[in-house]
């Protein structure tokens, strides 16, 4: 099953989103990132269909917890890769350390883009 956060604009309009794993939704979930910043309801259109939504509003606050949550975490998991590959990785070996390494990046990158005002997060 694949989830995924969502990123707002201003006017509440869906800017992007980034499928991510149940794993990484687990790991998510029980980190420091859960704790960040209170989810309000919002009303939204998707496909054209109103819904409400739980969003987190990016404040500057906000936004400095989440972005420094995943520089942090982008550190940690560089020292792994290191730690666990050796000199001359293969693909393979390297391959599920991109994955996440991306991961976490493309989640910094939206959170600092200061277009985006709220974080849909899965509750």
């Amino acid at each position: 099953m694949a989830l995924d956060i969502s990123f707002y604009s201003q006017d509440i309009n869906r800017v992007n989103t980034i499928d991510i794993s149940d794993d990484f939704y687990e790991w998510l979930a029980k980190s420091e990132f859960s704790k960040i910043g209170v989810a309000e309801k919002k009303d939204i259109e998707i496909d054209g269909e109103p819904e409400q939504v739980d969003v987190v509003v990016l404040d500057w606050e906000t936004r400095r917890k989440y972005s420094d949550f995943f520089r942090d975490e982008i550190v940690k998991e560089g020292d792994k890769v290191l730690e666990q590959l050796g000199d001359s990785p293969s693909k393979e070996e390297y391959s599920p350390f991109y994955s996440r390494l991306k991961l976490l990046q493309d989640l910094r990158k939206q959170i600092e883009n200061e277009t985006i005002k709220y974080l849909g997060r899965l509750e």
